[in-house]
């Protein structure tokens, strides 16, 4: 019965819905990308750009401490002051929507192409699949400063606000060069080391990912403004 416990209610309300919004995009896209990848090598008849124990490692140890981390986004700026949604929006909005699947077919097949240029110009499979490894981690953490916010464009907002994602971040760009260059995850998990040529080319589909994500954000907002 007291109004300011209601209102602090309602605030905690659309962060956490918000928060479990931002960890969705980011981890279903995760997947979706990996799911398009190996299934187009398989109905090519290729070999799997990615090895079942490479998908493990880029699901628990690259991606989900980013998707841990949106979780604990800090509240948005003018968070109470949105009009309430309708009870019967789906979790998963048609923004949400556009981005993992639309959007995401489309990176996806970016990286199926790099895939099949990068066999076609006769790199060793080893090093095409540390390629596209390192590239799918990458592009994850390009994606989570993006998900930040769905409702803002990054540039209207502080990426590195969270503290906790920007250590995952951190971490798991750690991880990965561990993974790349150190002898006994090589072994494990059948990577070779990367020149900077390569890198430079991650760093390229990073950056595209990224512009082509806002691309949508700014869509979608421009359309919700002038509802």
């Amino acid at each position: 019965d007291n109004f300011s416990v209601i209102v602090a209610a309602i605030e905690e309300g659309r962060v956490i819905v918000g928060n479990i919004r931002k960890t969705i995009t980011l981890l279903i896209s995760q997947s979706f990308s990996e799911l398009i990848l190996v299934g187009a090598s398989i109905l090519g008849g290729l070999p799997l750009p990615v090895l079942p124990a490479q998908i493990l490692w880029e699901n628990l140890i690259e991606g989900s401490p980013q998707g841990i981390a949106l979780a604990f986004e800090p509240k948005e700026k003018g968070i109470t002051e949105r009009k309430p949604e309708n009870p019967k929006t789906p979790l998963l909005t048609r923004e949400m929507k556009t981005i993992i699947f639309g959007f995401g077919i489309f990176t996806d097949f970016l990286f199926f192409g790099l895939f099949l240029l990068l066999l076609k110009i006769g790199l060793p499979l080893a090093e095409v699949r540390t390629i596209i490894l390192a590239g799918l981690s990458v592009d994850t953490f390009f994606y989570a400063f993006s998900c930040k916010n769905l409702r803002k464009n990054i540039w209207q907002y502080n990426p590195f606000s969270n503290l906790y994602l920007v250590g995952s971040v951190i971490f798991g760009l750690l991880i990965l060069l561990a993974a790349v260059y150190l002898p006994p995850l090589q072994n494990l998990l059948k990577t070779v080391p990367l020149g900077l040529f390569d890198w430079f080319i991650l760093l390229v589909l990073g950056i595209l990912n990224i512009i082509l994500i806002e691309a949508t954000k700014y869509y979608f907002i421009t359309l919700e403004k002038n509802v």
